[in-house]
């Protein structure tokens, strides 16, 4: 009769065994995760850091091609003014 009760608290001791690590396993999962998520976010802020930074390159590019477009004028031609544009003719086009 003295051996029942030892018996009864190694099958208790077993499940909390489990429990604590069927726990542990969780929070490791937990923290494998997190890590994987921080990493992932991390290079998607580098890419989108990397996207903006092309994007205003090219738009800077775009903006000094306009300007400098704007700026050049063929030799032996003034500027057209508003008065000077509403007299030019349509010329007729032909759409197929």
């Amino acid at each position: 009769m003295n051996r029942q009760p030892v018996a009864r608290s190694q099958s208790a001791a077993l499940p909390l065994r489990q429990v604590l690590t069927l726990g542990m396993a969780m929070l490791l999962t937990l923290a494998a995760g997190l890590f994987y998520y921080s990493l992932q976010t991390a290079r998607l802020a580098e890419q989108v850091a990397a996207q903006t930074a092309l994007l205003t390159q090219i738009q800077a590019t775009r903006a000094n091609t306009l300007v400098k477009a704007a700026d050049w004028q063929p030799a032996g031609q003034a500027i057209a003014s508003p008065a000077t544009v509403e007299k030019v003719v349509p010329q007729e086009r032909w759409v197929f």
